[in-house]
């Protein structure tokens, strides 16, 4: 009896060959170093632009803010001062400035017109007009060394016999260093005024202001303003 023997072909072995190849597919160790290098360079370089972005963002607001308050303020004195009020019978009406430990302390009447029809008939409107004995000064800012509070002071009842106290106050801006009020007198200007000695107001004031801004840096303003005197009967 003669034995067949069948002879099977070689093959491959393939769990070798898929060992290999799961072997070539995987990443190497520097490879994952150099992907992880280039990523944080890239995250590095957005958040550097993002962070540009937003201070640039920042300080533009913070400027456009401070501004803003300044210009509010100082529009605030302005108008006060350029419609002081005075009736030469009322010797309560008065216009004092004096020196508080080294800033100006302004107090004086002011009418502001108000030019809306608040009473009459349409065809005869009733001019309007609101008087009130105003102060501005410096208040010291709590846990702030150096700097003050601007403050202005109302009161309605400008006819009193204190014409440097009373009403109520507000802070207009903070961050202030020094407030100064100076008076033109003759071709000099004076430091300080007292209509109650010298039964006269003054015909232009100067103002000057120094604020720390948004960068603590410190800023000084300073303008002039025209009385617009004429006396109220």
């Amino acid at each position: 009896m003669i034995e067949k023997k069948v002879i099977m072909p070689c093959r491959p072995d393939v769990n070798a060959e898929n060992d290999g190849g799961a072997k070539n597919a995987g990443f190497t160790l520097i490879e994952i170093m150099v992907a992880t290098a280039l990523a944080s360079i890239i995250l590095i370089m957005a958040y550097a632009s993002y962070r540009s972005i937003f201070d640039s963002i920042k300080r533009s607001t913070g400027r456009a803010e401070f501004y803003e308050n300044v210009n509010l303020a100082l529009m605030k004195i302005d108008q006060d001062i350029s419609n002081a009020y005075y009736v030469r019978a009322n010797k309560n009406i008065t216009f004092i400035c004096e020196n508080v430990r080294g800033n100006s302390r302004l107090d004086f009447v002011t009418v502001n017109h108000n030019d809306f029809l608040m009473a009459g008939k349409r065809n005869t409107p009733v001019h309007m007009s609101d008087v009130r004995e105003v102060g501005y000064f410096l208040r010291e800012a709590k846990n702030t060394a150096d700097l003050f509070h601007l403050i202005k002071r109302e009161k309605v009842n400008y006819w009193d016999e204190d014409p440097l106290s009373g009403g109520t106050e507000h802070v207009l801006l903070p961050n202030v260093v020094s407030l100064k009020f100076e008076f033109h007198k003759g071709n000099d200007w004076a430091d300080d005024w007292d209509s109650r000695q010298n039964n006269m107001f003054p015909r232009a004031v100067k103002t000057t202001l120094v604020v720390k801004n948004y960068q603590a840096q410190e800023e000084k303003f300073e303008f002039v303003t025209l009385i617009n005197i004429r006396e109220f009967r």
